[in-house]
């Protein structure tokens, strides 16, 4: 069964997120609906399938939050085995979300922006608002370079002005879902709002400036008709990753530095290691940049009981799912077991560099997605923790 097991997790990756007795719980059951016990684990806010009526036809997804998504063609999952149709959802899921930004970005301009923002999904708002922030410095830094001295001062009254009216909505008796849409929304407005203000402060007018080619930027790119994200020389595509109604942190400047040195990181296809002590938000903030970029962010607990098989098996879920692993306490794992993990994510690495798919890793060749992403947090100074190996060191960039 181990092998058939091991078998069905090529097929659909997300299945090394959960263990074998739960994996066995869902081939074991015969109907669709087996698996929303353990959607959550799988994917990052689908926390239930929505089936069409008494049939195995999915039409959606519903997240946490009770917020809908309904997909732009039904997968049947009658008479599919549940690693394939569970693929065709997780496929459907993303070229749904696609296609909603693709007509929220175009629609923007042309509706009342809280109207637009009662129409589309959460994470389809907070994308798109940040396309059009994006696009709107960089047009306010080309009306400067025509002799509009004063587009950037402008830009920035229209953000404050936007953002008014989003904290005037939050006065009013709107329902649950609405609320914490407009919420989340701030949030990223004024960070958004923020950064201008001190653009007008420090005189920066062009685009090529550092101020701005460090802020994580989103465009939407008409060649691959995807959302691209760009911050300093990095580059990465948006990754549909259904987010539902999730929240997201309060950006600070120290935030925005994390993003920066995570972003670089992966750029050079090496981890993030961000430090410091307990409950600092170390965690969140890796997370929180996944969900800026869409991607599913899976978090581990370390400790004495994991051994190397166990952290093949992670990477081995991390790489062919393309998803970002995120090691709580990294340190706590047992020296001698750090340093075959040192070889594991070496040959990772290699392969990423050398755009290679599928790789050898340890004894079996597997398939390896780009966007995969491995980070590390630790809480130094503490007992039973372990000075990290310097071969291991080196394939992080610390985050302080």
């Amino acid at each position: 069964m181990c092998i058939r097991d091991r078998s069905k997790r090529c097929v659909f990756p997300r299945f090394y997120f959960i263990s074998d007795d739960e994996l066995l719980s869902i081939l074991a059951s015969s109907g669709a609906r087996s698996v929303h016990d353990h959607m959550l684990k799988m994917f990052d806010n689908s926390a239930q399938l929505v089936f069409k009526g008494a049939s195995e036809a999915i039409v959606g997804v519903d997240s946490q939050e009770s917020e809908h998504l309904v997909f732009d063609n039904a997968v049947n999952a009658d008479k599919a085995s549940v690693e394939n149709w569970l693929n065709t959802v997780l496929t459907e899921t993303k070229s749904t979300l696609r296609n909603i930004l693709k007509a929220a970005v175009f629609y923007y301009p042309k509706m009342d922006r809280l109207d637009w923002l009662k129409k589309y999904h959460g994470m389809i708002t907070l994308c798109g608002a940040k396309v059009w922030w994006t696009f709107q410095i960089e047009d306010a830094f080309a009306n400067v370079k025509k002799g509009k001295k004063g587009a950037v001062k402008d830009l920035s009254a229209k953000l404050s002005m936007q953002l008014n009216e989003l904290v005037s909505e939050m006065d009013k008796d709107i329902d649950r879902l609405y609320r914490k849409k407009v919420n989340t929304l701030i949030i990223v407005d004024v960070h958004g709002r923020d950064i201008v203000d001190r653009f007008v402060r420090d005189s920066v007018m062009d685009a090529r400036e550092f101020d701005w080619e460090s802020q994580l930027r989103f465009y939407w790119d008409k060649q691959p008709d995807t959302c691209i994200l760009k911050q300093c020389t990095g580059t990465f595509e948006y990754g549909y990753e259904y987010m539902g109604l999730n929240g997201r942190l309060v950006i600070t400047p120290l935030t925005d530095r994390c993003f920066m040195t995570l972003t670089q990181a992966l750029t050079f296809y090496l981890g993030g290691a961000p430090g410091g002590p307990a409950g600092t938000g170390k965690t969140e903030s890796v997370k929180d940049l996944a969900k800026a970029m869409s991607i599913q962010c899976v978090v581990f607990n370390c400790g004495e009981g994991l051994d190397y098989k166990a952290m093949w098996s992670i990477f081995s879920g991390l790489s062919q799912a393309g998803s970002w692993g995120c090691f709580d306490e990294f340190n706590r794992i047992e020296l001698p077991v750090l340093s075959v993990v040192s070889e594991q994510l070496r040959s990772i690495q290699s392969a990423l560099k050398a755009n290679q798919s599928p790789f050898l890793f340890g004894d079996k060749e597997i398939n390896l997605v780009s966007t995969v992403g491995i980070f590390i947090t630790m809480n130094p100074g503490y007992a039973g923790r372990v000075e990290l190996p310097d071969n291991l060191k080196a394939l992080f960039r610390p985050v302080v």
